[in-house]
């Protein structure tokens, strides 16, 4: 199975550095590797690195949506910075980022009510995301933070995250799950390599659990959290990992070109 090597840009970037960054990757990827690549840099340079997709072979993906929900109709309401799923497909985007932990950490500053309202806001966004016959892939990120870790809550926490995209009446065309332990981001420490294992099957089993009709070949895991060149590979390879969502290495095009590179 090919793994999928996603890189997030969060809000790095501009014009000149975009532009040095797609020629040196453009010259430089070894295009005869079969792995599924995605970048997902700010709204606002999605253009410019859609020019460059045919020369790489590479998929753009959006962040997050920005929705007030839905109407009856189903469309999107209108919400001043607000962006809906059409607004990226019409910019080159075929994946979608949900439920990453800085985006419901900011969330829970906006909403007020009950956790349940958090909730339902995360399932709503899945929604509007796959609603029509172009809809977007959803990249659905999950993670305990430190304090969930040391309590031994790792499991419950997850599973609780994962209803959101279990539960829904509109299934994705696949799961993809993102594990983002909370504690790893940006920090240089991350799980062990039989732990990052250990997780990605009990989401994947917990998955199952809560949809029968479907097969573990339906359901892709990624890890994320200070990946880089020295472990990408690594991670790469362990048990029931099908890929790896990178934040800061991959602003740094030699380091993520060559994990891009890797021979898996």
């Amino acid at each position: 199975m090919k793994k999928i090597i996603a890189a997030n840009w969060k809000n790095n970037g501009d014009k000149k550095f975009i532009k040095n960054y797609f020629e040196y990757f453009s010259k430089n990827l070894n295009n005869t590797n079969k792995n599924e690549i995605i970048f997902f840099p700010p709204d606002l340079y999605m253009d410019q690195i859609d020019k460059y997709k045919k020369q790489s072979n590479f998929s753009l993906g959006g962040q997050t949506l920005n929705t007030a929900g839905s109407d009856s109709d189903g469309s999107d309401l209108v919400l001043t910075s607000g962006t809906s799923s059409e607004m990226y497909i019409n910019n080159g985007c075929s994946y979608i980022l949900i439920g990453h932990s800085e985006i419901r950490q900011f969330s829970n500053f906006l909403i007020d009510g009950p956790k349940m309202d958090r909730r339902w806001t995360e399932r709503e966004t899945i929604i509007l995301a796959l609603q029509g016959s172009d809809s977007l892939q959803v990249i659905f990120c999950v993670g305990e933070n430190e304090d969930d870790k040391n309590a031994g809550d790792t499991h419950t926490i997850l599973s609780e995250q994962l209803d959101d995209l279990c539960y829904l009446k509109v299934k994705p065309k696949k799961f993809i799950v993102a594990y983002e332990p909370v504690w790893a981001i940006g920090s240089g420490k991350i799980p062990t390599l039989e732990d990052i294992s250990f997780i990605h099957r009990f989401i994947k089993s917990s998955i199952l659990e809560k949809l029968s009709s479907l097969k573990e070949k339906d359901i892709m895991v990624l890890y994320g959290g200070s990946v880089n060149l020295k472990n990408a590979k690594d991670i790469l390879c362990a048990p029931h990992v099908d890929g790896v969502l990178i934040g800061g290495a991959s602003l740094k095009v030699k380091e993520f070109t060559s994990i891009c590179n890797l021979k898996i």
